[in-house]
């Protein structure tokens, strides 16, 4: 990898792990569907330039439906029910494994035993973090979060059929459908004041997460991860996610003062290294 794609998977891990302690601002400013809603609509607005890909619509719902939509909500309800961000995104991590045992179940593929070994090492460290809360709440949300690796693993069998396309391209079309359903959840659930949040009673703290999911995020974290994909093979930057939670963690302990230690951050270390366990199985089966 040459010195100016090593910056700029750093710059990836960065910006992505630092996205969840941005997440958790963001709800105090915003509700969740509310927040989700915002943040696809104003992802979507690159379709006005950027031409549809060659995918069918099929094809971009799936990864509106599961990947965006359904991991980002259960992620904010996961955060906003009291899980921490830097152990939501090891938590979020485990939709690796997932995938692979989706495609095993859905698509016939077949999963090596290296694979399946780093899913059950994973989620013997989910259960050893589940040890460490100690109220129904923080159990909830450490369900909530599995949910959101669920839903990100299932898009990920429509991402991956998206080949040979710009994946900003994919990314920024994909988005065009959630805002829809998003707005109307929020609006039967939340009430019609918190979608015009942001408009009639804009604060710089809340258009200031917004604007940090979609720009650096979405748009210039895609770009980069796709200019990536296409440049080196997937075993070698598939690894560069494992980076991102320790990251999360970082930013997680500096600005919101999160604890991890004793058990929990056992159970973190048994996580990434099941799911880094399951990544390396599977770059050795590219290969």
């Amino acid at each position: 990898m040459t010195p100016l794609h090593a910056a700029a998977a750093l710059v990836i891990v960065a910006v992505w792990g630092l996205n969840f302690t941005a997440i958790r601002f963001g709800l105090d400013e915003f509700t969740p569907f509310a927040f989700a809603t915002w943040r696809f609509l104003l992802g979507a607005l690159p379709v006005l330039f950027v031409p549809k890909p060659a995918v069918s619509w099929g094809v971009l719902a799936g990864i509106g439906g599961f990947m965006f939509t359904g991991q980002f909500i259960f992620l904010f309800f996961a955060m906003q029910a009291g899980l921490p961000p830097g152990l939501t995104s090891v938590l979020v991590q485990l939709q690796g494994p997932l995938t692979v045992v989706l495609a095993a179940l859905f698509l016939r593929e077949h999963a090596t035993r290296g694979q399946w070994a780093g899913l059950a090492v994973a989620t013997v460290g989910v259960v050893v973090i589940a040890q460490t809360v100690d109220d129904t709440a923080n159990v909830l949300a450490i369900g909530l979060a599995l949910l959101s690796a669920l839903t990100w693993a299932t898009g990920n069998l429509f991402f991956r059929t998206a080949r040979g396309v710009s994946m900003f391209a994919v990314t920024v079309w994909a988005s065009v459908l959630p805002p829809i359903p998003l707005a109307i959840a929020s609006i039967l659930i939340e009430g019609p004041g918190p979608i015009l949040t942001p408009v009639l009673a804009p604060t710089w703290r809340g258009w200031l997460v917004l604007f940090y999911t979609v720009v650096p995020v979405m748009w210039l974290g895609y770009l980069i991860w796709g200019t990536l994909l296409r440049t080196y093979p997937a075993a070698k930057v598939g690894p560069i996610s494992l980076l991102v939670p320790c990251a999360a963690l970082f930013f997680a302990s500096l600005l919101v003062d999160e604890p991890i230690g004793g058990l929990r951050l056992l159970g973190v270390a048994v996580v990434l290294g099941g799911v880094a366990i399951g990544v390396f199985a599977s770059g050795r089966r590219l290969r």
